[in-house]
């Protein structure tokens, strides 16, 4: 049955009833999104790296040949460049982002021990390792962060990405809600520790957003079957709140549009109507005023006769 064969009450409760329905399927894919699993195709989209389980250490590299090279000298002042200046002064450390280990201005005994640390760390890579960011980034993880309790401190990251990163990104940690993100997690949860480190290296080392999330995936699905891994959107809850919103929204504007539609439907009858009356009232008014117009020259000639 077509709706402008409908009545009115029984079109609005129609359109009312396709909303509510349609309004929640759309509600409830959003609600199950969160445990959807991922397309066999996510495995070759997320194997950036040869990943372990979520959180794993990286073992550090060692007998690489330092060859003494103009290249690999550049390549290890750009990696000194990513360590903050750090020195002792009136017996406290200082770690100072705004200047790295690198700059003549840092020229502590604190700060030579530091780039003698990070060139000891970095042996094990070759030359063509130090050009390859993630090798730095799990060397420096692995060799150079135990060599001391501040080293930890001492990358100079992009605080923005890093932000990003704790409050938009999942924490896998057994027990962890959904929208549990890195700065919410657990203190006890092993994957929040480490890539809370893991993320200041590898945004110091160069690492964009995206890159990250490659390298947090890749390590969540490498122990899993390719049924149950998982895509990026998996672990930005935020985004998929955000874009669980749009059907929904599209549902209602096109209820919302038909039920108005139908109302101009319902409602054009009675306005041609009204319109037609609305035309009738002038003649009806003429014809009233010509018969009082004929009552009275017929009085007029009455009295003239008297």
């Amino acid at each position: 049955m077509q709706v402008r064969d409908l009545t009115m009450p029984q079109t609005i409760a129609q359109l009312l009833a396709i909303l509510m329905l349609v309004g929640l399927n759309a509600a409830t894919r959003t609600a199950r999104a969160d445990d959807a699993v991922a397309p066999a195709s996510a495995a070759s989209d997320a194997t950036v790296h040869a990943a372990g389980q979520v959180g794993q250490k990286h073992a550090p590299l060692r007998g690489g040949q330092a060859d003494g090279s103009a290249d690999r000298q550049a390549l290890l002042a750009r990696v000194e460049s990513k360590i903050a200046c750090v020195c002792i002064e009136n017996g406290d450390l200082k770690i100072d982002p705004s200047r790295s280990v690198a700059q003549s201005e840092c020229a502590c005994p604190q700060a030579a021990k530091v780039r003698a640390d990070l060139s000891e760390a970095l042996t094990g890579l070759s030359t063509a390792q130090l050009a390859d960011k993630r090798s730095v980034g799990e060397q420096l993880e692995a060799a150079f962060v135990p060599m001391a309790a501040e080293y930890e401190r001492v990358f100079r990251y992009p605080q923005a990405d890093f932000d990003w990163w704790m409050d938009n990104v999942r924490c896998v940690c057994d027990g962890c809600k959904p929208t549990v993100f890195f700065s919410k997690c657990q203190i006890t949860c092993h994957p929040a520790i480490t890539y809370k480190l893991r993320s200041r290296i590898f945004f110091a080392m160069g690492f964009s957003r995206d890159e990250m999330l490659d390298y947090y995936l890749a390590e969540y699905n490498s122990d899993k079957a390719p049924r149950d891994q998982q895509t990026r959107d998996w672990l930005l809850p935020r985004k998929q709140r955000e874009r669980g919103w749009v059907v929904p929204a599209v549902v209602m504007f096109s209820v919302l549009l038909g039920l108005g539609l139908s109302l101009r439907r319902w409602a054009r009858p009675k306005k041609a109507a009204a319109r037609a009356a609305g035309e009738a009232a002038p003649a009806e008014t003429v014809v009233d005023a010509k018969a009082r117009n004929r009552l009275l020259d017929e009085m007029d000639r009455d009295d003239e006769g008297f």
